[in-house]
């Protein structure tokens, strides 16, 4: 790892930050290092995106003061921090999907030829661009438009724009979300080239093993305070873990516990869409957790998105078991909805929100039964079965009329998870349930996931995370190019048996 070097490269003095009566950062100190990748980790709620966005330039603080090469600085906004050479790439690309790659790293810069008209430089965009998708091992087509990609190149694409910019210094917030193991692999070695030339990285995940592959020191926080900050190499996890939450997690992946599978609740056969899918077929019993696993574009979101109905699909067909026995064929939405199939997708806050709407309303989305009579929304009712939901699932939140974008990562996904639990839910399927939550959030949501396969549902969950599949589920189903290549047990269950699936080597 790179010596730090002597004197911070941004420094940060008694940062606060308050959102009315509430105190998001309190007297913060936080010295940033040339040459050093600095992990900042906490619980959702604790005060990272609060002081990403301070040291980014797009909040003010209430008091303190920022050092840059030992100069105090005022940033105003977002440019005049890139300006400094501070960029900030966020866990949820922020790009226009309208626009080319190469349009989009250079945006807000685009290069332009001498003359009057300020034409644009196509040429030289395309150059810069490709230099800048250089340095994230991508060979994207700079001329290819943004809304055809999907979340994992959207995210090297706003990466590469960061170092387009010539940033100094680099936030990046959950920049593996959406990754695979080898695009993670790729971007790990990007970052360790960077820190080597004398970059300052600052890197917020959940993940502490990645934590641990790439951070040369960590500062935690909780309640909006710094309450640790040391070298990573002298902290275990279990300290970690007990400074970012003040409790000690007992098993935040706790063993399974044996559950009967009973009967078979869905049924999947041959499902087919075209170039996308190919004669897919599982069954998943009540009680049973089954996991799907695969690289990123193998197809399990599309297979998901397919089986809820939200995709029409070719051919085949899938089968919910109802309570009295008897089984229904969905093949839209409202047909999966009615029999109990509730969809938790990828993208909570693009697909599973309504940002602006009340904890209430996001719970009772999907209008619950008993909550209409000759058709009229009876709230006292609604805003029970969200109040039963917050409870049921731990949901910190200031009361069911607060906003949904006013909470945590966590908290948000666990209201779109509170949607499909009613009494009358028969399966439950989720794509990347814990994607950008933190240690503590995670073992709730898994906590509940068992609880609700005790209580009979039958859930199939697609993660990127093996070790949560392996922790979680009791068989795993690998996918890859559009079809189901394997079944593994929960005993023959291991990382690298489902890579040898996923990748198709011997």
């Amino acid at each position: 790892m790179a010596t730090p070097a002597t004197a911070p490269l941004l420094e940060v003095r008694g940062i606060s930050k308050r959102f009315g009566g509430h105190v998001a950062l309190h007297d913060v100190n936080l010295a940033l290092a040339a040459g050093q990748i600095h992990a900042v980790a906490g619980e959702n709620g604790a005060g990272k995106s609060t002081l990403m966005a301070v040291l980014s330039g797009a909040l003010r603080p209430d008091a303190g003061v920022l050092l840059w090469d030992g100069r105090p600085v005022a940033l105003g906004d977002v440019r005049a921090a890139q300006d400094l050479g501070i960029s900030m790439v966020h866990q949820e690309p922020q790009l226009v999907g309208s626009l080319s790659v190469a349009e989009n790293v250079g945006l807000g810069r685009l290069p332009s030829r001498r003359g009057p008209l300020r034409v644009v430089d196509r040429a030289l965009l395309r150059k810069q661009a490709r230099r800048a998708l250089a340095l994230v091992r991508s060979e994207m087509a700079p001329e290819r438009r943004v809304e055809t990609l999907g979340v994992a190149p959207r995210q090297l694409v706003a990466i590469a724009r960061a170092l387009h910019f010539g940033a100094r210094l680099i936030i990046l917030d959950e920049p593996t979300s959406s990754l695979s193991p080898a695009e993670t692999d790729s971007l790990f070695l990007t970052l360790r080239a960077l820190r080597d030339r004398g970059t300052a990285i600052v890197y917020i995940s959940h993940r502490l093993e990645e934590l641990r592959a790439l951070a040369d020191r960590v500062t935690v926080l909780r309640d909006g305070a710094v309450v640790m900050t040391a070298p990573l190499a002298e902290t275990g996890n279990d300290g970690l873990i007990l400074a970012m939450s003040g409790r000690e997690l007992v098993a935040v992946d706790a063993a399974r516990d044996e559950r009967p599978a009973g009967e078979v609740v869905l049924e999947v056969r041959g499902l087919g869409r075209r170039g996308r899918l190919h004669d897919v077929s599982l069954e998943v019993r009540a009680g049973e957790i089954v996991g799907l696993a695969g690289l990123v574009g193998a197809g399990r979101s599309r297979m998901l998105r397919t089986v809820f109905g939200a995709d029409r699909p070719d051919r085949g067909e899938v089968r919910v078991r109802a309570a009295d026995g008897s089984w229904r064929r969905l093949g839209r939405l409202r047909d999966a909805i009615a029999a109990g199939v509730g969809l938790v997708p990828e993208d909570r806050r693009a697909l599973g929100l309504v940002p602006t709407a009340s904890v209430a309303d996001n719970i009772g989305l999907v209008t619950p039964p008993g909550t209409r009579r000759f058709g009229i929304l009876r709230r006292a009712r609604l805003r029970e079965f969200a109040r039963r939901a917050v409870e049921a699932l731990r949901i910190k939140t200031r009361g069911l009329d607060a906003p949904v974008r006013t909470l945590s990562g966590g908290n948000q996904q666990k209201c779109v998870l509170g949607r499909w639990v009613g009494p009358e839910a028969r399966v439950l399927l989720l794509d990347e349930p814990t994607r950008g939550v933190d240690v503590g959030a995670k073992a709730e949501i898994h906590r509940h996931l068992r609880g609700l396969a005790h209580r009979g549902l039958a859930i199939l969950v697609a993660s990127s995370e093996l070790p949560e599949l392996l922790a979680l589920c009791d068989r795993i189903v690998v996918m890859r190019q559009g079809r189901l290549v394997g079944e593994l047990s929960r005993e023959q269950a291991s990382a690298p048996e489902v890579l040898r699936l996923a990748t198709g080597t011997r």
